[in-house]
């Protein structure tokens, strides 16, 4: 039976080739370091949620960014420009204006520059805001 839907097309070659190609981790996912502080009541840090999309046959990939800084701040769409082992994206933080991330992702999550704001490290796992579904 022949397949009809593109989509379904790249599921079933990833699945196949998903298991060989193993050694490098996925970069889709939920990227956070996001926390309650409990004695000040406020939220704190970042969070990453990538996204792949396929447009015109090609695969790409977008990211959900939110930074907290007491309060959560409105999340952005961004484009996300991936070359090789390495990323990049430009966001716009509530306090220090347009700022760009470079960094990579390994298999315990997403590392690299965030403007003026430094180094960080965004380890992989579930959105904080998952967490009243998770239990925690």
């Amino acid at each position: 039976m022949p397949l009809r839907h593109p989509c379904l097309h790249l599921v079933l070659v990833g699945a196949l080739v998903g298991p060989v190609v193993a050694a490098e981790p996925k970069i889709q996912g939920i990227y956070s370091n996001m926390e309650p502080s409990v004695e000040q009541g406020e939220l704190i840090g970042t969070e990453i949620f990538i996204l792949p999309h396929v447009e015109n046959g090609e695969l790409g990939y977008m990211a959900l960014v939110q930074f907290a800084d007491g309060l959560p701040a409105r999340p952005q769409l961004v484009d996300l420009d991936v070359q090789g082992g390495s990323l990049s994206f430009t966001a716009v933080h509530p306090e220090e204006g347009e700022i760009r991330f470079t960094g990579s992702i390994d298999a315990e999550g997403l590392t690299g520059q965030l403007g003026t704001l430094g180094e960080v490290a965004l380890p992989r796992g579930e959105s904080i805001w998952q967490w009243g579904a998770s239990g925690r």
